[in-house]
């Protein structure tokens, strides 16, 4: 009798584990799908409008002194936008701009000092490394000859090892895709797969 009862718990437990399992995996497919037509739905309206991750860098740096050093296409409750962060270092600021994607208008500033007591901020100085060059992240986008089916969804810039780069993530129906910029030479740095 207790033999029974227990094979009738094991099996109740395997159906509640079964049943945990595929709502956890109906969930996370869901999830992934929502995601994708979110981008897909992203995409169709920056490209009705006009404000691309491009316009958008061009728009900043013609209104705001500083060096960019970071793009993403963020996403707010399920609405995108383009934010852009650049550092002035002459007014001792960094900037962070949230920008519509459907007209370009700026939706948030945000500015906040740039001392510190204690040490420099590695993006301060991989910004003051950046200023000394003649060098955006638009050279960045035209040195990866981004296609018209993908969306640029992140731009940073970085400084490893005295190589200053900007690295770069698309999205486009195949996939994410990485890629890296030498800033000193405009080549493309070959990104490896784990």
């Amino acid at each position: 009798m207790k033999r029974l009862n227990l094979l009738t718990s094991l099996s109740s437990l395997k159906s509640v584990a079964l049943v945990t399992l595929l709502t956890v995996g109906t969930i996370s497919a869901s999830w992934a799908g929502s995601n994708k037509q979110e981008l897909a739905i992203t995409k169709s309206i920056i490209e009705k409008s006009g404000i691309t991750a491009q316009h958008t860098i061009k728009q900043v740096q013609q209104d705001y002194n500083g060096i960019i050093y970071s793009y993403e296409l963020d996403d707010e409750e399920g609405v995108y936008y383009h934010e852009v962060k650049l550092i002035d270092i002459e007014a001792d600021k960094k900037i962070k701009l949230t920008i519509s994607i459907q007209d370009g208008s700026i939706v948030n500033e945000e500015k906040s000092r740039l001392f510190s007591w204690f040490s420099e901020d590695d993006r301060i100085v991989t910004a003051k490394k950046l200023a000394k060059m003649d060098y955006s992240m638009l050279n960045a986008i035209d040195a990866i000859n981004l296609d018209l089916s993908s969306l640029l969804t992140e731009i940073e810039v970085e400084d490893k090892q005295g190589i200053l780069f900007f690295e770069l993530e698309t999205i486009s129906a195949k996939g994410k895709k990485d890629w890296l910029v030498d800033i000193n030479n405009n080549q493309l740095i070959p990104v490896f797969k784990k």
